[in-house]
């Protein structure tokens, strides 16, 4: 018997594991299991290749930096939101809050995401009008996923219980979403890869896998869509389970070619203090 006691996400620069603590049959097991998008990063993009050469490393490093960092305040505001917290707009330029009304606010909702950029409020502003039209029960959100028989680990932004019915979400023409139990991934790029329909089929399965539930399917949530219905700026991408079970199967094959290159990978072992000070404590 197998039991879950700890998992903690590890990243050393740019490599991402999940580091797991087992009781295996009474044993203390620990296990290093890589990321669901580290894997899927063994799939070949060529068009990186060439706009890489076409700037420049260096550039194409602080841009690609730039872009993680923009990302992960879109998610980590659109996960307050979703918690019930606020998300306030304060460009540094012409603040919309003094330093004591923020305080206030983040009393008031139980935690505050404040956002400096017009683009990237506008990216949350649209995905409120999807919470708000689609009305999802939120069963999970920011939840480390995991499969111990395949040794595949993630975060997902979201799962959720969404009423059937026809939505517009995504462009002019409505979207029927059956009944049912949906795992939802939210993507910040100007463009999305068919990776991402992987991902999600993985992180279905790796949520069934720990008893979280049955799925439907993957809804994934792209805010540099070119729509202009619907939710302007915001594409809706459903994938119903024939078409996860499909995703699935080619994630298995990156998976099981990932693991032929970087089998014995492991993130090395450093814990950081989060403060440097000459001073005494």
């Amino acid at each position: 018997m197998t039991e879950k006691i700890q998992i903690k996400q590890v990243e050393w620069f740019d490599s991402r594991f999940y580091k797991v603590d087992l009781l295996n049959n009474g044993i203390p097991e620990t296990r290093w299991m890589p990321s669901v998008t580290s894997k899927l990063g063994i799939i070949d993009k060529p068009f990186l290749a060439e706009w890489r050469g076409s700037i420049g490393n260096r550039e194409a490093d602080m841009r690609v930096f730039e872009s993680q960092q923009r990302g992960s305040r879109i998610h980590d505001a659109f996960n307050r939101l979703v918690n019930g917290q606020g998300v306030a707009y304060n460009p540094w330029n012409h603040p919309n809050y003094l330093a004591d009304e923020l305080e206030a606010l983040k009393l008031k909702f139980g935690g505050l995401a404040v956002l400096n950029y017009q683009d990237e409020y506008f990216q949350v502003y649209k995905l409120k009008k999807w919470l708000d039209l689609v009305k999802p029960k939120i069963l999970h959100a920011e939840k480390t996923v995991y499969s111990l028989l395949h040794n595949d680990a993630g975060t997902l932004d979201l799962a959720c219980y969404i009423e059937g019915g026809n939505y517009f979400v995504n462009g002019a023409k409505a979207v029927f979403i059956p009944s049912g139990n949906y795992i939802i991934d939210l993507k910040t790029g100007n463009n999305l890869s068919d990776e991402a329909n992987l991902q999600t089929a993985c992180y279905l399965k790796c949520a069934e896998e720990m008893g979280l539930g049955k799925f439907n399917g993957t809804i994934i949530l792209f805010t540099g869509s070119k729509n202009r219905g619907g939710i302007e700026g915001l594409g809706t991408h459903l994938r119903l389970m024939p078409e996860v079970e499909q995703d699935y199967k080619y994630y298995r094959l990156a998976s099981e070619l990932w693991m032929m290159k970087h089998k014995d990978d492991h993130p090395k072992v450093m814990e950081l203090p989060s403060l440097l000070t000459l001073k005494g404590e």
